[in-house]
């Protein structure tokens, strides 16, 4: 186990197998010399016969021309505009600060070219609206634009899924919880997620992955936000570092989050005065619980099961991951318990069950993976099937606004680019 873990990090995120480029590969021009890219992208197309890393282009040319040099990427363009000008470019990967996410979408969108987008998609919920309603995504031929919520492309998490609403054992979804946490320490104070002007905040960084992983658990969309907790981000009162929150469906499940950019103390098995000022540590995870229900009547017995279900670091399943399932039987005659025991097992997904993909590796990581099915949908090809259509990622992006409203903040501001339906 350990050693196929190291295997799958160094080919995963250090040094994959090249593959030998085919005709037609897409090229790829990034927006933003960003320091997501080179795991988001950039070593994931070095295994991908269909990518080639061709442009990047950058606010600053020597960080350009540097960043360009480190990744041996062939081409610097002197501006954003310049780049999606370039004919050769085929799709552009935006990694920019969120608050231009909608506008150089667009702004790729109308050059013709497929956009690989970073979450959150947008600022909030109205530039969500007039980005994936646009008219040039409804023509014919259009092009793909896919936000990049990489851990539902990786067969771990649609494994975890399958657990919570497939099979006898599977009841409805009662509770769900999802928590994400960087330590504290890990983001300097001059950094990007701490501005408001630039759509920053934890509920935008970390906090967008733990609400798309309940949206995904619940399988629609949270009809109230019950209570939301931020803490603030000391000198502004716009911006949260940590939020807190809870949601309830119409069907009466619920769930919250914890997403935390800067998270310190509650070390297990410690006091937490020993702990308070240390950073915390700890994997990300999802974990559901599902309604006790009937499987089998007969003879004045009823037979029913309760599931809990959790995942351990869906974020970056290839490193390491696990899936556990407890299943609680009981067996009742009228209130009278005449047996009860429990079940459990624990899963690992590194592929998906029958080959989907060409060459499919165990040490992919959820970008590969990611990039997998982008490349799938531009050529035509089937795959997996897992996608984030643009009604999610609006869906996501009101749920997020819903969110820091009933947290008492500001929707995060509205880009004046042409914002249109």
């Amino acid at each position: 186990m350990f050693f196929g873990g190291l295997h799958r990090v160094y080919a995963g995120f250090v040094d994959p197998p090249l593959a030998e480029k085919q005709p037609g590969a897409i090229r790829f021009g990034l927006l933003g010399a960003s320091n997501i890219a080179p795991i988001a992208l950039i070593t994931p197309a070095k295994s991908h016969p269909d990518v080639t890393i061709a442009a990047v282009a950058a606010r600053d040319q020597t960080r350009a021309e540097a960043y360009a040099k480190k990744y041996n990427i062939p081409v610097v363009h002197s501006n954003y505009e310049e780049l999606l000008q370039d004919p050769s470019i085929d799709a552009i990967y935006i990694a920019l600060p969120n608050n231009l996410h909608y506008e150089w979408s667009l702004r790729s969108l109308k050059a013709g070219k497929h956009v690989l987008l970073e979450k959150p998609s947008c600022s909030n919920a109205e530039e969500a609206r007039a980005l994936f309603n646009h008219p040039l995504l409804k023509a014919a031929g259009a092009p793909i634009l896919l936000e990049a919520f990489h851990y539902r492309f990786h067969p771990a998490w649609q494994a975890f899924l399958a657990r919570v609403h497939s099979g006898p054992e599977a009841g409805r979804v009662k509770n769900a919880f999802s928590q994400q946490y960087l330590h504290k320490g890990a983001m300097p104070e001059n950094d990007i997620r701490w501005r408001f002007d630039l759509s920053g905040g934890a509920m935008m960084d970390f906090g967008t992955y733990t609400l798309s992983c309940l949206r995904q658990i619940f399988k629609q969309e949270p009809v109230e936000v019950l209570d939301a907790k931020p803490r603030i981000f000391t000198g502004k009162p716009e911006i949260d570092q940590a939020m807190s929150a809870s949601y309830r469906t119409a069907d009466g499940a619920t769930g919250s989050v914890i997403a935390d950019l800067a998270a310190s103390g509650d070390w297990p098995l410690l006091p937490s005065s020993w702990t308070k000022g240390l950073p915390r540590l700890g994997w990300p995870k999802c974990e559901v619980e599902l309604e006790e229900h009937t499987l089998e009547s007969s003879e004045g017995q009823v037979h029913t099961v309760k599931r809990n279900v959790i995942l351990w670091n869906h974020m970056a399943p290839s490193v390491y991951h696990r899936i556990d399932v407890e299943d609680t039987h009981v067996i009742r005659a009228g209130e009278q318990i005449v047996k009860s025991w429990k079940e459990s097992k624990h899963e690992t997904a590194y592929k998906w069950p029958s080959a989907q993909s060409a060459g499919e590796q165990e040490w992919w990581t959820s970008y590969r993976y990611q990039l997998e099915e982008f490349v799938n949908k531009i050529k035509g090809r089937d795959g997996s099937g897992v996608w984030v259509d643009g009604m999610d990622s609006v869906a996501q992006m009101e749920a997020i606004d819903a969110t820091y409203r009933k947290a008492g903040l500001k929707v995060r501001p509205t880009s004046d680019f042409e914002l249109q339906a």
